[in-house]
């Protein structure tokens, strides 16, 4: 999983349960025009919609939002991961460094 933080709460004006409806609202008034003027964004209030509409291209990764505590979070979520093979493999390898010594 790649979970992404952001501190500080949405706006009030943004609806929570509508994320993907393309709402605006800037949070970082400093940054967000600089990016605009790069062309990193090229509109407000797309990004949470263009990132679940790439993510279908790609099924074993799920995306969740949610308000956490004073912050904002997206995550990134590899589905039917199977972390018991990583962690016996990486056992494996120790026990052989190990036994070397």
């Amino acid at each position: 999983m790649i979970e992404i933080t952001s501190p500080g709460l949405l706006p009030p004006s943004i609806d929570y349960s509508a994320m993907e409806s393309r709402q605006s609202e800037v949070r970082n008034k400093v940054i967000a025009p600089v990016f605009k003027r790069m062309g990193i964004i090229d509109q407000w209030g797309n990004g949470l919609k263009l990132i679940s509409e790439e993510l279908k291209k790609y099924p074993e990764i799920g995306f969740n939002w949610k308000e956490v505590g004073l912050s904002f979070q997206v995550q990134f979520i590899k589905l039917n991961f199977q972390q018991q093979e990583l962690g016996q493999e990486l056992g494996q390898e120790l026990g052989q460094e190990l036994t070397r010594e």
